[in-house]
């Protein structure tokens, strides 16, 4: 019953996948995006082929078939955490673009494919011994393959700890990049990637539970059918997240370019950043003031979406001058800016007005009452209710005595 339902299971993974793909296939925009999820997509088809056909393969003689099913599962099993890396690298890009030096996340895979084409194309009872339920003795050609095939199996674990690793550095480093572009980022932080995260988790226990089966034959009472099932829900809400992501650093429309001079691996100080820039002292001040002028005389920090480039469309200037300014002039990012003058319009509501604080949130242009707390104790050091309390007190005060009045 058990290996019906993980065949169940990895059936049903090999259709979402596939629905996925002919998805990501049909887009015109975002090739890149699409295309590296679509890749990811087919190396989770591809790994579930060996559950998925599991028990017809059971019933055949150990031989090629065998050997062939296996040199696929160890392949895209080494393929699944760089393909996912990929992916989010190509996403959170601000030009579509694969990480340096891809060849690098190729090795562990090529490795795998190798010693796959050697096990199917080797001695034809070296399949056969390496498949036995029995202890054999291993020597010779079968002896090499089962080394190998063991240390892949090994680095399995490695490499999705590492990968996972980057993948966390990664999306740390894009919200940071999502304040140089955005005013508003809970809508642009892709919270759901940590689903992968933990789908890539799932499969690390899931191959611990296989590996201890493999060394105990007492672990085969673990309910491995359960983690299969969590997996797929797992993989179908990514798959649909997926397909529905576009890339938040890049803009929306094709007459827009992204910030120029924006290495993603970008590391040289902020004030080197503009190096190059033909923007002179006299035209960045002048940029300063026509920002300046976007919040205070057309409050242009309403508008909850309010972006870099919405911004440049807004006073005719370049997005990388924009940024340039913003950094080296003003001395903020566009989310500490933009923010600021928000908070600072919700003090001057807060004072002369009684609208409740929720009405103050999206009146100036926050769009959750958490963002609005944060912000403004950033600025000011107080909530903005206890900020409120505070002028009430004064005024208190005032109004009780003379002295203070005149203060």
């Amino acid at each position: 019953m058990n290996e019906i339902i993980l065949e169940l299971i990895s059936t049903s993974t090999i259709a979402i996948a596939l629905f996925g793909i002919a998805f990501c296939l049909m887009q015109n925009a975002y090739r890149r995006v699409n295309r590296s999820f679509a890749a990811f997509l087919g190396v989770v088809a591809l790994n579930n082929i060996p559950d998925a056909f599991g028990r017809m393969v059971d019933m055949t003689q150990p031989g090629l078939l065998q050997g062939v099913v296996f040199a696929i599962w160890l392949c895209t099993a080494l393929c699944l955490s760089p393909s996912l890396w990929v992916y989010v690298f190509t996403l959170t890009s601000r030009a579509q673009r694969d990480p340096k030096h891809l060849y690098r996340h190729l090795v562990l895979p090529a490795l795998g494919a190798i010693v796959g084409i050697l096990w199917i194309f080797g001695p034809g009872d070296a399949i056969a011994v390496l498949l036995s339920d029995d202890d054999v003795s291993l020597s010779g050609w079968s002896l090499v393959l089962a080394t190998w095939i063991g240390l892949l199996q090994l680095t399995i674990y490695v490499q999705l700890a590492v990968y996972l690793t980057l993948i966390i550095r990664r999306l740390l480093q894009y919200k940071r990049r999502l304040r140089d572009i955005y005013a508003s980022t809970e809508e642009h932080e892709l919270r759901w990637i940590y689903v992968i995260g933990a789908l890539g988790l799932l499969f690390w226990v899931a191959q611990s539970l296989f590996l201890a089966v493999a060394i105990d034959p007492a672990w085969t009472a673990i309910p491995t059918a359960i983690l299969s099932l969590v997996g797929l829900v797992l993989f179908a809400a990514t798959t649909l997240w997926g397909l529905r992501q576009r890339p938040p650093l890049v803009p929306d429309t094709t007459d827009e370019k992204p910030v120029e001079n924006s290495d993603d691996d970008q590391t040289e100080p902020e004030g080197r950043k503009y190096g190059k820039s033909a923007l002179s002292p006299e035209a960045s001040a002048r940029l300063a003031r026509k920002i300046r002028a976007a919040m205070e005389v057309d409050h242009l920090h309403k508008d909850p979406n309010l972006s870099l480039w919405a911004l440049a469309r807004h006073i005719g200037a370049s997005p990388n001058y924009i940024s340039q300014t913003l950094n080296d002039v003003i001395g903020e990012s566009f989310f500490d800016f933009v923010n600021r003058h928000r908070v600072l319009e919700a003090m001057k509501l807060l004072s002369t007005t009684d609208d409740t604080v929720s009405a103050i949130t999206y009146d100036v242009g926050f769009n959750a009452r958490s963002s609005f707390y944060n912000a403004f104790k950033r600025v000011t050091g107080q909530t903005p209710t206890g900020y409120r309390k505070s002028l009430s007190v004064r005024e208190g005060m005032v109004d009780a005595g003379g002295e203070l009045r005149e203060t």
